[in-house]
């Protein structure tokens, strides 16, 4: 088949959450059918980064987006009634270049990642339409809104309620709907009864992750934050912990670090070096050298929505977890059972003193926990489904995808 794939951001290096997701998702498709790539890229176009993708994709359209400028073209339409994020990701140069395509190719199944790109397909009603929403991002606005202060929570709270409307009206317009946990289900069948949503879960790179974490009493024991830390949520997770877990830890185990490990650290997540213990990386190009130096890793999310990929990824190369009880709401009950949590600073401290104290707890916590991801977050048994749904979205939309290839 010749498949339409758009997505918000370019999906190379596949290094955070959606673009992992996306990355796989391609190169899975791309081994079947014939991909024609349209993306957006905020960080400028990268020669490497496309070249990267047109290796298995048999097109790529990568067109740039200035955020500054993506966020005064949304301005305007703070006192209208469309959601923000739709004039955000907007851009008149992918929107030619899809329609250009559309003129010209003969496509049998649109795939859209991320519901502001709908917006560029809306009109499309003789191609089935997969859309892949991941997370509700409408649920994820109204969590800002509630850790905001005004006038930002009152602008996060009407980003949410548009583009809740936003979402109820694409996906009772597409043949399916794809979330990665079931609790992102039962929030869009609140959003939208009738829509077609499936289930599907990201995946770990099992052999990417296969590591010998620092677990002996001998090494100073560190633990670790990964993200992008240009994200709000991350930067209040790592801000809560640094201020209010962390000294607690540090009156039992005082040379205790904690290592802030990812790209774009903001101005306020740079300040916490200052306190002490504590060590902003920025920019790491292998995480795992900083995984192998934890004895755990954390997530103290106050926001959190779907997967948390930083989870995962922790416990597949062997790291027990520590987390508050919201970030592990989109695990498999079989994974979450694995995490520690707790939603105060004191539970939170003690509950990673207790694994940085006992080292055979902490190995077998880690062994146990990398079992059990690898057996529920399985890449081939993720995109063999994702395959399935692209190839068959329903009797309907075949009987639609027949009659437009007879034409």
């Amino acid at each position: 088949m010749r498949v339409l794939y758009l997505c918000h951001r370019i999906p190379y290096p596949p290094n955070k959450g959606d673009k992992i997701r996306a990355f796989h998702q391609l190169r899975a498709m791309a081994a079947r059918h014939e991909v024609d790539l349209f993306t957006l890229t905020d960080e400028g176009v990268n020669p490497a980064h496309r070249a990267a993708l047109a290796e298995f994709c048999h097109g790529v359209t990568v067109v740039p987006l200035n955020p500054l400028w993506a966020r005064l073209r949304s301005l305007p339409f703070l006192f209208s009634g469309k959601a923000l994020t739709l004039p955000y990701f907007y851009s008149a140069e992918l929107a030619a270049e899809i329609r250009k395509a559309l003129l010209m190719r003969s496509y049998d199944r649109i795939f859209v990642y991320c519901s502001a790109m709908a917006q560029y397909v809306e009109q499309i009603d003789q191609i089935p339409v997969i859309l892949d929403l991941v997370d509700v991002d409408s649920d994820k606005w109204t969590q800002y809104a509630s850790a905001a202060r005004l006038p930002w929570s009152a602008i996060y709270q009407r980003e949410g309620i548009r583009l809740r409307e936003y979402e109820r009206e694409i996906c009772e317009k597409v043949s399916r709907v794809l979330v990665s946990t079931e609790r992102e289900a039962e929030l869009l069948r609140g959003i939208s009864p009738s829509a077609p949503v499936q289930v599907i879960p990201n995946g770990v790179g099992a052999e990417f992750f296969e590591g010998s974490p620092a677990l002996s009493a001998a090494a100073a024991p560190a633990v670790v934050f990964t993200g992008d830390m240009s994200y709000f949520p991350n930067q209040e997770a790592v801000i809560f912990f640094a201020l209010q877990v962390l000294p607690l830890i540090r009156q039992s185990q005082p040379d205790a670090r904690f290592l802030i490990v990812g790209r774009n650290p903001a101005r306020n997540v740079l300040r916490l070096q200052n306190i002490p213990g504590v060590e902003v990386t920025g920019y790491v190009p292998d995480v795992r050298t900083y995984l192998a130096q934890a004895r755990v890793s954390v997530a103290p999310f106050s926001i959190a929505a779907g997967i948390q990929n930083k989870i995962i990824e922790a416990m597949a190369y062997g790291l027990p977890v520590v987390a508050t009880s919201r970030a592990i709401q989109g695990l498999s009950t079989s994974v979450a059972e694995m995490v520690e949590t707790g939603n105060s600073p004191g539970e939170l401290a003690a509950k990673i003193l207790r694994l940085l104290d006992d080292a055979e707890l902490a190995r077998q916590t880690g062994s146990e926990g990398r079992r059990r991801v690898r057996a529920d977050y399985n890449w081939e048994h993720a995109l063999s489904k994702v395959l399935e749904t692209l190839e068959n979205p329903g009797r309907a939309d075949m009987r639609m995808a027949e009659a437009h290839s007879s034409v």
